[in-house]
């Protein structure tokens, strides 16, 4: 039974979520505390799986709260309910919150959320793992861009397009901007897609405080594994992510799914960045072993970890709150024969992409290049498009 924690300074609403959820009696193991000190004192002997927080309390307010959760209860899902209108109130919950919600929330909104959330839990085997993406608040950014990023937002007129091309060009940059926004509390239509969207909606001012105030992004440290580069990684994902949006256009999909095919492109290798950086001396060793026995990294990966970094990145950006079409496409982009579509999808596209990008790549490493799944192509009736997709984007 899955554990769910619900934190409220008014006993009134701690009620009405308990007649809410009733009917999920049976499977959530549901536990109810009157302010943040309650809750710390019931998790000390309760393991919480999902905790859900108002942001608003007297004495200790949700973004405390959800601080002492992530250091002392790292595993633990964080999600934040917040009734403010200023974006000053829900700057402080990066980093604490995996998820904002807005308040009141619709009780199917937050049904689905906790339901995502617990779902996810189960796409990481591996608990050491599990816990290390949870405890992720912010990832390194690369040091050049990060410089460039931080010039351009210091000028008295920065450039929105020239600050949105420098996010676009950094994995831990563009997945962070995108949580932030994407969250239910600025309550978009559509969830953006692009960095260039993101930016626009954030504005320079909060953009601003992220970088140069609350310090949301650090460097990567280059030195801390010597067999990483996270320059290759951005590189490569920015091949992959182009390469992806053109394919999704020469087959005439939606605009909505190329932006998808683009954003789970550059961001498809995210989780190799989290463990390169939460576990450099460990990941060294996998990166080595890749290389001198001739074994594609994924492999590698679950030999050492059960698991890969398509599934950490998708664990880390689903427990984000990014679009599920990007989720799926980064957990299955090793293996597209598992996407539940039985047709060309982000998944499919962004597999292809990341194994045309890695034949373009011109840091060829000894390690094995991912290869394209014909079987899964000719299953799905798209083996003659290979050929055409590999030479119309080697020809730009």
């Amino acid at each position: 039974m899955k554990s769910i924690l619900f934190v409220d300074d008014e006993p009134l609403l701690l009620q009405g979520l308990e007649r809410q959820f009733r009917d999920l009696r049976k499977d959530w193991d549901m536990h109810f505390a009157e302010g943040g000190q309650a809750a710390l004192t019931l998790m000390e002997r309760v393991p919480i799986e999902v905790i859900v927080s108002d942001m608003s309390m007297p004495g200790m307010d949700g973004a405390q709260l959800l601080g002492e959760v992530l250091a002392r209860h790292p595993h633990t899902v964080r999600l934040v309910l917040s009734g403010h209108a200023d974006r000053d109130a829900v700057l402080r919950l990066v980093g604490p919150a995996h998820q904002y919600l807005s308040k009141p929330c619709d009780p199917g909104e937050l049904r689905g959320a906790i339901s995502r959330a617990l779902a996810l839990r189960d796409l990481l085997a591996n608990e050491h793992l599990k816990q290390l993406a949870s405890k992720v608040k912010s990832l390194p950014a690369l040091p050049a861009l990060h410089r460039q990023l931080t010039a351009e937002l210091g000028k008295e007129e920065p450039s929105l397009e020239r600050v949105a091309d420098l996010i676009s060009h950094d994995v831990a940059m563009t997945s962070k901007i995108l949580q932030l926004v994407n969250s239910a509390f600025f309550g978009l239509p559509e969830p953006a897609a692009t960095p260039f969207e993101a930016a626009s909606f954030l504005g320079l001012s909060t953009i601003r405080s992220l970088v140069l105030s609350i310090h949301i992004f650090s460097q990567f440290d280059s030195n801390s594994i010597n067999a990483f580069s996270a320059e290759r990684l951005a590189r490569h994902g920015w091949r992959t992510a182009m390469a992806a949006k053109k394919i999704a256009a020469l087959e005439h999909s939606e605009a909505k799914m190329g932006d998808q095919c683009f954003l789970a492109g550059l961001l498809h290798d995210i989780g190799q960045l989290v463990l390169a950086a939460g576990l450099p001396g460990l990941y060294e060793s996998v990166l080595r072993k890749a290389r001198s026995e001739g074994l594609p990294v994924w492999e590698a990966e679950r030999s050492e970890f059960g698991a890969t970094h398509a599934e950490v990145g998708a664990y880390l950006l689903g427990l984000w709150g990014l679009p599920n079409p990007v989720v799926e496409a980064v957990a299955l982009h090793h293996r597209p024969a598992e996407c539940l579509d039985r047709g060309l999808c982000p998944a499919i596209i962004v597999h292809v992409a990341d194994a045309l990008a890695h034949e373009q790549d011109a840091d060829v490493t000894a390690s094995v290049g991912p290869q394209p799944d014909r079987a899964c192509l000719i299953a799905l009736g798209l083996e003659g498009r290979l050929d055409f997709w590999k030479e119309t984007i080697a020809a730009h």
